[in-house]
Parts: structure tokens; sequence; C-alpha cells
């Protein structure tokens, strides 16, 4: 039979190194384990059976992908990008139109307050009996 130790079974199933030990914690497992020297070797066979392997072509494939190029929906992407920062930056320009217009609003208010004056003291009442 063909045994392999943990660190080739994560190589060879993609896996953690985690995952491989709750495999081979279960008690269905112990007949397909082999301990040499305090070493832990798993079925080959078993294993597969678990976890199916990684194939090497998908390797080659990320590794050879050319990333220089960009992609149509990347383009548009950024485009799209470009477009919600100028208006996140229009929507903060107007903000600041708004607080400046409601600040003259308020000193427009405060002055119109100070120019009417106290309205009790520029109506006096006559006495009844003056005409």
């Amino acid at each position: 039979m063909n045994y392999i130790d943990i660190k080739e079974a994560v190589k060879l199933t993609g896996k953690s190194d985690k995952t491989i030990r709750r495999l081979l914690s279960k008690e269905a497992s112990k007949p397909f384990l082999n301990d040499v020297d305090g070493k832990l070797f798993i079925n080959v066979n078993y294993l597969l059976s678990c976890y199916s392997a990684i194939s090497e072509v998908k390797k080659e494939t990320r590794q050879n992908l050319d990333t220089t190029e960009k992609s149509p929906l990347d383009v548009s992407m950024l485009e799209l990008q470009n477009k919600v920062a100028l208006y996140e930056q229009e929507i903060r320009h107007k903000d600041e139109l708004l607080n400046e217009k409601n600040d003259r609003i308020m000193d427009l208010q405060r002055s119109l307050l100070l120019l009417e004056g106290p309205k009790d003291q520029s109506k006096k009442k006559k006495p009844w009996w003056k005409f």
C-alpha cells in the first residue's frame, strides 16, 4: 500500500493541515493510518476517496495568466469608480453651499431683530383721560 505523510497530503489535496488532522482523528480512518516513529502516514487511496486531488493544470494556468492586460470589465469598473468619486465631490460642494446659505440666513435674521428694536418702548400708551 502507498502511504504519505500529512505535509504531502496537504499538498496533494489542497486542504489545510488542520482538516487533514481532523480526518485522521476519526475512528473510521484508523485502519488507513500507519505510525512510524511517531509520524503519521495515511493511505493515499483512502485520502483521495475523502478529498479530491488538486490537478497540476490549474496551477500552471494561474502562473501563466498575464495580469498586465486590463479586461474591459476592469476598465468599466475604473470608469464607474471615477464617476462615483466625482459625484461624491459634487455632493460635498453642494453641502458646503447649503451650510453657507444657512449661515447667511441666520445672520440676516439676527440683523432684522436688531433693527426692529424692542416693540414695547416704541409705543407708549396714553392715559385714558388725555385726548
